[in-house]
């Protein structure tokens, strides 16, 4: 069974896509913890994003979606092979990481 609804593999790509900044910030902030620790949040580091947007950037004009997380944090992971394991994830029965790509992670 393959889960479906905003926050899909494919809809992730595009949003990816269209905003290359969350993932520089993403990586930004990934890289300074991993310095100084072997696992953290990723959500702990969307948070930080958007403290750094709500107010350093008063008219920032995206929004951050916890339904990404878990996508930047594999994509982290696969795109820093050195950092595999830095962010806990999971595998659920209805996933939209049902490729081989994401299995057992």
């Amino acid at each position: 069974m393959k889960a479906n609804g905003d926050y899909t593999t494919e809809n992730f790509e595009s949003y990816d896509k269209e905003n290359p900044h969350i993932w520089e910030g993403f990586v930004k902030y990934a890289m300074q913890v991993a310095a100084r620790r072997d696992y953290f949040s990723a959500k702990a580091i969307f948070h930080r994003m958007r403290w750094d947007t709500a107010i350093g950037e008063v008219a920032a004009e995206y929004k951050l979606n916890d339904g990404w997380i878990s996508h930047y944090a594999r994509k982290f992971m696969d795109e820093f092979p050195q950092y595999d394991g830095f962010f806990q994830t999971r595998n659920r029965r209805v996933s939209y990481f049902n490729g081989n790509e994401w299995d057992n992670v």
